[in-house]
């Protein structure tokens, strides 16, 4: 199984250097970051030409594969107008992915009363499925998978995985799939194994990363409360075969001093790879 890591861990790096870096590390796999609109890449096609082009290289010079994107985040989803900003940046985002030869886009549920409790949560999943049909067209185009990620806000009803599957289940299209987000499963005190199985056969991309239960840490695995044991087992059960992705903030930073910087990029590599050869071990 491949191991993957999220390109915001290797920010600190110039783009010649963080691939460079990742596949001296072990990793297979880049999950690479196109969240911020803010950015120039999103300022019409042909920036986002530019940028993807350049990423593109840098990865497959290093020898590594983009296996999936993260698309447009945060956003505002509060008003119409935004929401369709938000839909061009989508579009945008899913011709970047196709640019960058990455098979998945990993993107959120609309939040169209902020991150508070929703007033209408019917509404609130209504705007999820919209998004994702209004974006099926780009996607067969380009050959792009749309992977809805489960989220950590105990107000929004679409945060767990049920619903999750509920909303790719309504879209009904082959672009239409999930990424499971560990994190953000472990603070509703849900089984991991159990969301794997929940998923079933909508799963294509992961998030990996433990917390303590409550809040959304993106801490290393094992270093929280998350059952991994459990996590691997379904994997292995239900035949996955896609990445395992960790997306962390910790305990690497780039303000460390290099020997202990490097020490906790190889102890955070270890543990990808321990995560992805027990789900071998488990088939």
């Amino acid at each position: 199984m491949k191991t993957g890591m999220n390109s915001g861990s290797f920010a600190y790096l110039p783009l010649d250097r963080m691939y460079v870096r990742m596949r001296e590390l072990g990793y297979d796999a880049v999950d690479q970051d196109l969240a911020n609109t803010k950015a120039t890449c999103y300022r019409d096609r042909t920036a986002m030409e530019e940028h993807c082009k350049a990423v593109r290289e840098a990865a497959e010079n290093a020898g590594l594969s983009i296996s999936q994107v993260h698309g447009p985040w945060p956003t505002d989803d509060t008003t119409a107008e935004n929401r369709a900003k938000t839909l061009e940046d989508m579009r945008l985002a899913v011709y970047g992915c196709h640019l960058l030869n990455s098979p998945y886009l990993i993107i959120h549920p609309q939040m169209p009363y902020g991150w508070g409790r929703e007033e209408d949560a019917d509404f609130a999943l209504s705007l999820t499925v919209e998004l994702m049909k209004n974006l099926m067209p780009d996607c067969e185009k380009y050959g792009v998978t749309l992977c809805l990620e489960n989220m950590p806000m105990t107000a929004h009803r679409i945060s767990t995985m049920d619903r999750i599957a509920e909303a790719v289940a309504m879209v009904g299209h082959p672009n239409a799939a999930i990424c499971f987000d560990t994190g953000h499963t472990n603070v509703f005190g849900a089984d991991l194994g159990d969301a794997v199985r929940t998923a079933g056969k909508y799963l294509r991309t992961l998030h990996v990363h433990d917390n303590d239960g409550r809040s959304d840490r993106h801490q290393l695995p094992y270093l929280g409360t998350a059952n991994w044991d459990s996590f691997t087992k379904a994997l292995a059960e239900t035949g996955f075969d896609g990445v395992m992705s960790l997306e962390t903030r910790g305990p690497v930073s780039g303000n460390m001093p290099a020997p202990v910087r490097d020490a906790a990029e190889n102890l955070t590599y270890a543990t990808a790879k321990q995560l992805a050869d027990a789900v071998e071990n488990y088939r």
